[in-house]
Parts: structure tokens; C-alpha cells; sequence
């Protein structure tokens, strides 16, 4: 694929102007590899104007990953401007397709530039488990895309939502009971640990994956493992996200 560059500044312009994504997939070849070079283009161009604040995995599901032609997750970058405070009131015309997910976050506690080698180094590497809300946007509105469409435009990341961080000695990460509901309804229930069967696992993918891609975590970073429970149409109502020993986090959508 020889325009990389043009199709970044091409998100980049969509993303300002609140516009749905051109999926490159339409118009030319994009493999794994092209895709992971215009998602380094593209928030190469996002990081001259907002700041990175972490890096996040995506597609976790098994059934999501052969529907989009994927071999496993995949990643992306956070942004602070996506940053929203709990009780925030999130308006939908402010994104293209809003999906919410609950998920955990963690924060780094150092720079980390080369692949973490065990669940211990992993940990000693952690400061915080924060419960989260992924505000998710693929971008493309009602075209198709591919794996390889989201991957390039960095993998739906658009914002998120943190509670309260708890030491991860405090809490067994892998034991976060989930309930979200939406104006009393329950939309989902799930378990930390179900995802990749362990949170550790999941963060230590993430970490060692971004480390491949040539990235570096430097310290505070926010990692979030991938969603917890399906991913839901950011419908208009009063959302609550109960993560047991984690807290609630509440906001709604206008």
C-alpha cells in the first residue's frame, strides 16, 4: 500500500470533523502489515495535538475475530482528550457509531521497553486496577470493514471513563463480578477473569504486543485488558457499570 500517509491524514480530518472513516479495504489491498503502518501514521499525527495516555487491546472475542478475519486481538492507542469524568453526560452525535463496554484498566508503574518475561515481573510493573468504560467508535458508520480497517484506524479507540484505582494487591484481579445496566435494565453480567481466562494473561499480551509493534509504555500509562461482556449501541439513557469490590461507575447518554 503506497499511500499510508494520505490515508492517515484522511482519519485524522474524518475524526475532527466527526465524519464516518473512507475504509481503505474499498479501494486497495490492506494487510496486517499496511494497517499497522497507517495506525502509526495516523496517531503519529493525533499525538501533535492530544497526548497519548495508555494503549488498549480490542477484539478479544473469539466469534468477533472471525467475523472481522482476524487471527487474535488486536491493539490501540488511548488519548487523553477521550478522557470523561463518572456522571458525565456523553453525547452520541459526538461520535459515529458509540459503543459501550466495561473493562478493567491498569497503570504501569514504569517505563516498560522490553517484553515482560513473567506474571511476576508483570505485577511489579503495576501500581493500579481501575474499573473502566470503553467508549468505543469504529468510525466507518455504515460502510463494511475489515480487521484490517480497524486495526489501521486504531482500533475504535475514541474514549473511556475510569472509577476508582485500587492497589492490585488489594483485589483479586481476576474476580471483578460486572453488571451494566441502562435506565434498570441489566445489559450484561460478566467475570473478569473470562477474559483470556485470566487478567494477568490478558495484560501481559497487551504489554509484550505493544512492545512487538516497536512501542514503549513509559510510566502511568493506562492499559485497559479488552471488554468484559459484549459491546452495546450507545442508546440514550441512565448507564451504571457495577464492578463489586471495584465500585459503580454511572454517566449517561444524551
Amino acid at each position: 500500500m503506497s499511500d499510508i500517509d494520505a490515508v492517515a491524514a484522511g482519519f485524522l480530518a474524518a475524526q475532527l470533523a466527526n465524519e464516518p472513516y473512507a475504509a481503505p479495504s474499498i479501494s486497495a489491498v490492506l494487510n496486517i502489515e499496511d494497517a499497522h503502518a497507517v495506525q502509526r501514521a495516523f496517531n503519529s499525527l493525533r499525538r501533535s495535538i492530544d497526548r497519548l495516555a495508555g494503549y488498549k487491546s480490542a477484539a478479544n472475542a473469539e466469534a468477533l475475530q472471525r467475523a472481522l478475519g482476524l487471527s487474535g486481538p488486536i491493539t490501540g492507542a488511548l488519548f487523553a482528550n477521550g478522557e470523561r469524568a463518572a456522571g458525565s453526560r456523553i453525547r452520541r452525535d459526538a461520535y459515529r457509531t458509540l459503543l459501550i463496554e466495561t473493562e478493567l484498566g491498569f497503570r504501569a508503574a514504569r517505563r516498560i521497553n522490553a517484553p515482560v518475561k513473567s506474571i511476576a515481573e508483570l505485577r511489579a510493573a503495576t501500581t493500579t486496577c481501575t474499573p473502566m468504560i470503553e467508549l468505543a467508535d469504529p468510525g466507518f458508520g455504515r460502510t463494511r470493514m475489515t480487521g484490517s480497517d480497524l486495526i489501521a484506524a486504531n482500533a475504535a479507540s475514541a474514549g473511556f471513563i475510569g472509577g476508582r484505582a485500587v492497589s492490585v494487591g488489594e483485589i483479586d484481579v481476576n474476580e471483578v463480578r460486572v453488571h451494566l445496566r441502562r435506565d434498570g435494565e441489566t445489559l450484561h453480567t460478566a467475570r473478569s477473569g473470562d477474559l483470556m481466562n485470566d487478567q494477568w494473561q490478558a495484560l501481559m499480551w497487551l504489554v509484550n504486543r505493544i512492545i512487538e509493534l516497536g512501542y514503549v509504555i513509559e510510566a502511568g500509562h493506562l492499559l485497559m485488558t479488552g471488554a468484559l461482556g459484549a459491546a452495546h449501541p450507545g442508546e440514550p439513557g441512565k448507564y451504571t457499570a457495577d464492578f463489586s469490590a471495584l465500585g459503580v461507575i454511572g454517566f449517561e447518554v444524551v
